[in-house]
């Protein structure tokens, strides 16, 4: 797999300052990078609320419009195990133990109905690497049904994406574990990127994830309610994991400030990759706390995307720094005050790009 868009990142000028200013602060505060007990108490806390609920459910029995409500509760579970320790796991900022990493991304991601191996390639590198960039950032890449860049081609129906979107956000997940990670499988390819062949454990993990995960929250569940109800219950609980987990990941980038860089004839962009990053990433709900452990700091963005070897429990302390050295080098750096103020710009770019 080879890079289609390169950087300008000779002189770096942002990403030096940045990085002496930050490696001084784990020195002075005598820190690790990676996850603490924070982080560890945080995954101990979501796993028991996950499977108190599903006790819930399966034993007790509650009447169906009160076991609906807990599929729902149960979605929401899995999307901020997704956000908490999934994600830092896969990005190797959970422990400095690369096994423990993989152990931890595969409870935290296969189990729950994903696939590690394929979101390293379509998050950790793709994403990541080329953010917002139209034919090689995959998160980007939801045509003919969305339009999110603007580079992108405009269809008739994108005038109401902002309208449709979420009824289609609620199947985001449904689209992951019926179809997306089978189809990339079978293509070897995500997007327009060629992936990497799959090894024997990569295998084990990507099956034993699907399988465990479709016993214990659809099969077990037939024997118990009989189909209908398991299956009603099944599309629920998908249904809030599907749109928390895209509201989250798209009001970072597929909004009004984020911007959408394109290379040059020469398939570069002009400009040092940490200081793209900061261009077409955007913060949000910042001073908001019970947001930030919900969504596992996903709310501070620009920190993550600079620095994604660093777990997410350090990044409200050092945004700060990155938010001054931005101010320092005269470099915009956004944010939202609040979720709500990220919300609605999402869906006014939605509209916005959808009849551009």
């Amino acid at each position: 797999m080879s890079a289609k868009v390169t950087f300008v990142n000779n002189p770096r000028p942002f990403k030096n300052m940045l990085d002496e200013r930050i490696e001084q602060y784990f020195k002075s505060k005598n820190l690790a990078q990676r996850g603490n007990w924070q982080l560890y108490s945080k995954t101990i806390i979501l796993l028991i609320s996950l499977f108190t609920v599903y006790g819930v459910i399966l034993s007790i029995q509650p009447a169906t419009w009160i076991s609906l409500l807990l599929c729902g509760l149960l979605g929401f579970i899995q999307a901020t195990i997704g956000f908490n320790v999934m994600h830092d796991a896969a990005h190797g900022s959970y422990s400095d133990n690369n096994l423990t990493n993989r152990f931890i991304a595969f409870v935290g991601g296969d189990l729950m109905g994903g696939s590690t191996f394929m979101w390293k390639i379509k998050h950790n590198i793709l994403h990541h690497t080329y953010t917002n960039i139209d034919g090689l950032d995959d998160d980007i890449a939801k045509y003919p049904i969305f339009r999110l860049s603007p580079h992108q081609d405009r269809k008739w129906f994108h005038r109401y994406q902002h309208l449709y979107s979420i009824p289609l956000y609620f199947f985001t997940t449904f689209n992951w574990i019926l179809f997306d990670d089978y189809w990339k499988l079978v293509t070897k390819k995500i997007n327009t990127t060629e992936i990497r062949t799959m090894k024997t454990s990569d295998h084990v993990e990507f099956w034993l994830g699907k399988l465990v995960n479709l016993t214990l929250f659809f099969i077990i569940p037939i024997f118990i309610f009989g189909f209908w109800k398991a299956l009603l219950g099944f599309f629920v609980m998908h249904a809030v994991l599907g749109i928390t987990l895209a509201l989250v990941f798209q009001m970072a980038h597929a909004v009004e400030e984020a911007e959408f860089p394109e290379p040059n004839d020469k398939s570069k962009i002009e400009n040092e990759w940490a200081l793209h990053q900061v261009q077409t990433t955007v913060n949000f709900a910042m001073n908001n706390k019970v947001i930030s452990w919900l969504v596992g700091g996903l709310n501070y963005q620009v920190e993550h995307h600079l620095y994604p070897k660093i777990s997410h429990i350090h990044y409200p302390e050092i945004s700060k720094i990155v938010k001054q050295t931005c101010k320092d080098l005269g470099i915009t750096y956004h944010a939202f005050p609040t979720f709500w103020q990220a919300l609605v710009s999402h869906f006014t770019y939605l509209k916005m790009v959808g009849r551009a």
